[in-house]
């Protein structure tokens, strides 16, 4: 048999595994309710088979699968749109086997822009998604999305600014050809048009793990990984043309998320390789100082509470919540996982905006758990503060 008539019958087949996939185990609820709950002693809702995405005035958004929902207050999500990705790999993401099969439940990410349109990143394109759950698009491609080339972007590889620009830095994971380069793109037009804010040298990280606006001193921050040389934390304030590089060149310096406080920002580092703590550049001194406790597992993201305190979520090993006052971690719940090193760690998503004012309710995603592979908990914000 020739190659050619190989590849073709390989290709058939693919196709026809993904129909299956998708014939037989697509189905999406219309509406996932709110149940009580407890977690750390805390009252609190849960919504089950969820990934957390977007907080806007009182909607919350998730998603299942290729699923948008969207709970207003504590009324049950509704599904507002199905995104169909282009033909190919990625449609096996439609089967819910599948993604319980590769604890791969992140398929999507999605934004709310100004006007309540939804920006939205899935099988490595990016779609405008309408109220009425209208998708427009693909409106732009991401150079580095699928099998050993890479996810795509990073949940908390994406921001917008206080005057409505959006960035998403790129995350590729295989090997890079000689002059391929590493950039954060930039949208000026609501996701309609992209262009390049900036470039790294080839060869000089691997890829970005952080792009979040900082809106105590309006700048935009990024972080990027993962050995030494590569590990890299700055910001811009001219859009991403250029950076101030705050540290570099160890793994105190490689993160996933950034914590705006009045005085400072924070970051976990997100390492097994050395000590890790939750690491403070002071604003008004540029110091940049180590907490005192040490963290168990890798940093990944963080959330806003009011003006000095805040959240990080710890994973990869385990699954852990802390919250961070005057630059200390304290532990506030920790989960039971079981740890798959062939499929996606375990982890406790948080919510990717920057809170401009401290919020009335706090949503907690843990994912890969013993318990739970993909859950939503709301808690009121000022139980969280006060225990």
């Amino acid at each position: 048999m020739t190659p050619r008539p190989r590849a073709r019958r390989a290709a058939v087949v693919l196709v026809l595994v993904l129909v299956a996939a998708v014939l037989f185990d697509v189905w999406l609820p219309t509406q996932i309710p709110w149940e009580p709950a407890r977690l750390a002693s805390l009252p609190a809702l849960r919504a089950d088979g969820l990934v957390l995405q977007d907080e806007r005035a009182d909607e919350v958004w998730a998603t299942r699968g290729y699923g948008i929902y969207r709970s207003r207050g504590s009324d049950p999500f509704e599904r507002i749109a199905i995104l169909a990705p282009r033909i190919g790999p990625a449609w096996a993401g439609f089967s819910r086997t599948f993604r319980d099969t590769m604890r791969y439940q992140e398929l999507v990410e999605v934004m709310v822009l100004d006007d309540g349109t939804l920006l939205a990143f899935a099988g490595g394109d990016v779609y405008r998604v309408d109220r009425s759950g209208e998708a427009s698009g693909p409106l732009h491609r991401l150079r580095y999305f699928g099998p050993g080339r890479g996810r795509g972007l990073m949940p908390q590889g994406l921001t917008r600014d206080s005057d409505g620009a959006i960035y998403y830095g790129e995350y590729p994971t295989g090997a890079m050809a000689p002059g391929e380069t590493v950039r954060v793109w930039r949208s000026l037009d609501e996701a309609r048009t992209w262009e390049v804010a900036y470039e790294f040298p080839p060869g000089a990280v691997r890829h970005v793990h952080a792009v979040q606006w900082d809106p105590v001193g309006r700048a935009l921050w990024v972080a990027t990984g993962d050995e030494d040389a590569e590990c890299r934390v700055g910001y811009s304030q001219d859009g991403g043309a250029t950076f101030r590089w705050v540290g570099s060149g160890s793994q105190r310096f490689r993160a996933v998320s950034f914590l705006f406080t009045r005085e400072a920002v924070l970051w976990a580092m997100d390492t097994l390789s050395a000590e890790r703590h939750v690491v403070r550049w002071d604003r008004a001194s540029n110091a940049i100082s180590e907490s005192a406790t040490a963290l168990p597992d890798a940093g990944y993201y963080a959330t806003g509470l009011d003006d000095e305190t805040g959240l990080v979520s710890l994973g990869e090993t385990g699954a852990s919540l802390w919250r961070v006052e005057d630059g200390e971690p304290s532990l506030l719940h920790a989960w039971r996982v079981v740890p798959d090193p062939r499929r996606p760690h375990p982890v406790v998503r948080l919510l990717r905006r920057a809170p401009t004012k401290p919020p009335e309710a706090v949503f907690l995603n843990p994912l890969r758990t013993e318990t739970e592979s993909a859950a939503i908990y709301r808690i009121e914000a000022a139980a969280v503060l006060s225990r």
